[in-house]
C-alpha cells in the first residue's frame, strides 16, 4: 500500500510538472441543430456537469493529491464557458459528525467520522477550492444530501461557498427568508438560477432550508414565473434533482414538472440525481423552444459500470431571440438557448487512482467512447466531438500518465 501510495503521487507530481505549463482549448468538431433564432451575433456559453459525489476513495486521492487529479481532464471545458455549474451533493461542514454534533476536525482527510461517504456525505473545504480553480461558478445546493449535517451543515456550507466566490442555489440559511434565485451576469445580461429537490432522503427540513420541487411545486413555478417576468433578468434556468436511480427514462411525474417549468418561462431545465444520463426533451414554446435534460448522469463519482461511470458535460450557447409578434419584452433582454450539446466523460479507475477522461480526439478516446456511444444512442445528433488543441502537448502527456497508471 505504501508503494502504491508513493507511486501514485510520484506520478501525479510528474503530471502537475508537465501540466503546469500547458494550456488547452476545445475545438468542436460537430454543431448541433439550432434550436432557437438569434437576433445576433453575441452568445454565452454555460457548461453543466452533474453530481459531484465523492465516495471514501475519491475522497482520500482528492484531499492527497488535489480534486484536479481526478476531474482535470474537464478542466478545459469548465474554463472555456462563460459560466460553469455543478451539482454539490452533499455538505462541507467543517468538525460536524453525522450525529449533528461538532467535533474535532481532523482536517482534509477522510477520517469516516467527519468526513463521511455515503450514506451521509460530508466533504473538506479544499474541495470548494478545487471547484473553483477548476472553473465552477455555480453550484447546486438542492439535493437528498443536502441536510446530511442537519441545518447546521446546510448553513456551514453556505458560509464556505460565500467565502470562495462560489454562487450557489437551492438552499438558504436556518431562519433565513426563503430567497431561492440566484443571478450571474454574463456578457448578455443577467440570467437567474433555480435549483430544487424531490428529498432530503428523510431528513427533516426543520427550518426550510431547502428548496422542494414537488412539495414546493407552486413555490418554484412562482419563483420562475416572477423571473422571467423581471425586465433586467434575460433568462431563468432551472437545476431539478429529481428522478429514479439508475434509470435511463424520466418519469411521468418528471416530464409533467419539466413542462410546467417551461411553461413558466425557464428557458432551459437540467437536471440531476438519476446517476446516469437520460434522453433530452426539446419542448416547443410560442416563440421558439426549450431544451429539458432530464439527467447529466454523474461528474465524478465511485459508482462502478459504464452506465454509471458515464456523465455528460452539457454545454449550451444563449443568445438575444429574435423579434417576434408576441414578444413584449425588450430584445435586449431576452435570451434563450441557441443551441445546445453534449461532451461525453467517464470514470475510470486503476488500482491506485480514480480520474474522468473525456471523449475526445487526442488519444483518450479508448477511455471514454464506451461512454460517447451510450450517451449517443440516448440524446442521438447532440454530441459535439471535441478535440483539444494545447501549446505543448498536454493530451499527449496525460496519455502517457494513464498508461503507467494501468
Amino acid at each position: 500500500m505504501f508503494w502504491a501510495r508513493a507511486g501514485l503521487a510520484a506520478l501525479a507530481l510528474l503530471w502537475s510538472g508537465l501540466a503546469t505549463a500547458q494550456t488547452c482549448t476545445p475545438v468542436y468538431q460537430a454543431s448541433p441543430p439550432a434550436l432557437n433564432a438569434c437576433a445576433d451575433e453575441g452568445r454565452v456559453s454555460i457548461s453543466l456537469v452533474g453530481d459531484v459525489l465523492l465516495h471514501g476513495a475519491l475522497q482520500r486521492q482528492g484531499y492527497a493529491l488535489g480534486f484536479d487529479s481526478i476531474w482535470g481532464e474537464a478542466v478545459p471545458f469548465l474554463q472555456e464557458t462563460n459560466i460553469a455549474v455543478a451539482n454539490l451533493e452533499g455538505p462541507v461542514a467543517p468538525g460536524i459528525r453525522r450525529s449533528g454534533s461538532q467535533g474535532h476536525d481532523p482536517g482534509a482527510v477522510f477520517d469516516d467520522v467527519v468526513y463521511t461517504s455515503y450514506p451521509m456525505f460530508n466533504y473538506n473545504p479544499v474541495l470548494l477550492r478545487d471547484l473553483k480553480a477548476a472553473g465552477v461558478d455555480l453550484v447546486s445546493t438542492a439535493n437528498n444530501h443536502s441536510l446530511d449535517r442537519f441545518g447546521q451543515g446546510a448553513d456551514a456550507t453556505i458560509d464556505l461557498l460565500e467565502a470562495e466566490g462560489i454562487a450557489y442555489t437551492g438552499t438558504v440559511r436556518q431562519e433565513a427568508a426563503r430567497e431561492f434565485v440566484t443571478w450571474t451576469r454574463s456578457p448578455l445580461g443577467q440570467i437567474a438560477w433555480i435549483a430544487c429537490t424531490f428529498s432530503t432522503n428523510g431528513i427533516a427540513d426543520r427550518h426550510d432550508q431547502v428548496l422542494m420541487c414537488y412539495d414546493d411545486q407552486d413555490e418554484v413555478l412562482a419563483l420562475v414565473r416572477d423571473q422571467a417576468a423581471r425586465p433586467e433578468v434575460g433568462g431563468v434556468i432551472v437545476l431539478t434533482h429529481w428522478g429514479v436511480e439508475y434509470t435511463t427514462n424520466p418519469s411521468r411525474r418528471d416530464r409533467d414538472l419539466a413542462r410546467a417549468l417551461v411553461g413558466a418561462g425557464a428557458i432551459a431545465v437540467v437536471g440531476t440525481h438519476p446517476h446516469v444520463v437520460q434522453p433530452w426533451e426539446i419542448v416547443p414554446v410560442s416563440s421558439g423552444q426549450v431544451p429539458v435534460i432530464y439527467s447529466t448522469g454523474n461528474f465524478v463519482s465511485g459508482q462502478p459500470g459504464l452506465e454509471r461511470e458515464t456523465g455528460m458535460i452539457a454545454r449550451l450557447e444563449l443568445c438575444r431571440t429574435a423579434p417576434t409578434e408576441d414578444l413584449a419584452r425588450s430584445l435586449d433582454s431576452r435570451l434563450a438557448v441557441a443551441q445546445a450539446g453534449w461532451i461525453a466523460v467517464r470514470m475510470t479507475r486503476t488500482s491506485t487512482s480514480r480520474s474522468l477522461s473525456v471523449a475526445d480526439e487526442n488519444g483518450v478516446a479508448r477511455f471514454a467512447q464506451p461512454s460517447h456511444d451510450l450517451i449517443e444512442k440516448l440524446v442521438p445528433g447532440y454530441g459535439l466531438l471535441p478535440r483539444l488543441a494545447c501549446n505543448g502537448g498536454a493530451r499527449g502527456a496525460d496519455a502517457a500518465l494513464r498508461v503507467l497508471l494501468q
